[in-house]
């Protein structure tokens, strides 16, 4: 098993972060785009050519492989009109050409979200969700086709909402039927759904599941911690991936605090890659 985290939160390190990924027990990168005011967006194609290609320096010089890259997102969601829904298809579909040009294959996203999140109780409005997500991650998954990178739709954090829930998105995934269009198993949003845990979750979408957003929360919040301090049953995580033959990268949807001295998040880092060893089996 391979195992990652988020380059963003090796920030402090500036040139040295993908070094320090690899010293503390990551091969993988987890790329985030997530924010459409950030630089990539922002600048000319020159200047982004420029990041993209100091950031794949970096990364192949520690031996850091960018594994997923989480496109855009934005809370609260602004999907209501179809002027907000071109304007997010615009910046996803850059987000895909930047995954491309990084030389990253999967592409993590969330459910477009029209009519906001406690809409499932209504008939009406949740198949227009879907009807409007079919849509949308159709003419998504043209493009991601066209560079070859899979489109890893992610379970949420919210039992009210229809597109949320891990028996929802593997509906969803499975209507679409591509293997460009698969799974990101977030662990902690299927921990918040009623009915579901992270292991059961697995279970259900079995080989659908391409990536993993793995953290920790109490069952009611979308905490992000690390494993072990909420109350996901991580024995039973790392028994249903091994059942579905899970052989993707492990990878940390959390970090330790940033407010931690460096000597301390250094500690913590390494500690968070043992971890994800732990669960799978491998310390």
């Amino acid at each position: 098993m391979r195992y990652g985290a988020g380059v963003c939160n090796y920030g402090r390190f500036h040139e040295e972060r993908y070094q320090k990924m690899k010293a503390h027990g990551f091969d993988c990168a987890d790329y985030n785009m997530a924010c459409t005011e950030d630089e990539l967006y922002t600048v000319t194609d020159e200047r982004r050519a420029a990041i993209i290609a100091h950031e794949k320096a970096l990364a192949a010089a520690a031996g850091v492989e960018f594994h997923q890259v989480h496109g855009p997102w934005r809370w609260p969601a602004q999907d209501g009109t179809e002027e907000d829904r071109a304007e997010r298809m615009e910046k996803m579909k850059r987000s895909l050409r930047f995954t491309a040009e990084l030389g990253c294959k999967n592409w993590v996203i969330h459910p477009i979200m029209p009519f906001g999140v406690n809409e499932k109780n209504d008939p009406e409005l949740s198949a227009k969700t879907w009807e409007l997500n079919r849509a949308f991650m159709s003419e998504l998954l043209a493009v991601a086709k066209e560079y070859d990178i899979t489109i890893c739709f992610e379970n949420m954090p919210m039992p009210d909402f229809s597109l949320g829930d891990p028996a929802a998105i593997l509906k969803f995934v499975q209507e679409m039927n591509d293997d460009h269009f698969m799974i990101c198993l977030d662990t902690g949003h299927a921990e918040m759904c009623p009915g579901f845990t992270a292991g059961s979750a697995a279970r259900l979408m079995g080989k659908y599941v391409r990536v993993l957003h793995v953290h920790d929360n109490d069952g009611r919040h979308d905490w992000h911690q690390l494993p072990f301090f909420g109350v996901t049953d991580w024995s039973d995580f790392g028994a249903a991936l091994a059942e579905i033959g899970y052989d993707g990268v492990f990878n940390f949807e959390t970090c330790p605090s940033n407010r931690l001295p460096t000597p301390l998040f250094d500690e913590m880092s390494y500690t968070m890659a043992k971890i994800g060893r732990e669960i799978m089996g491998e310390l």
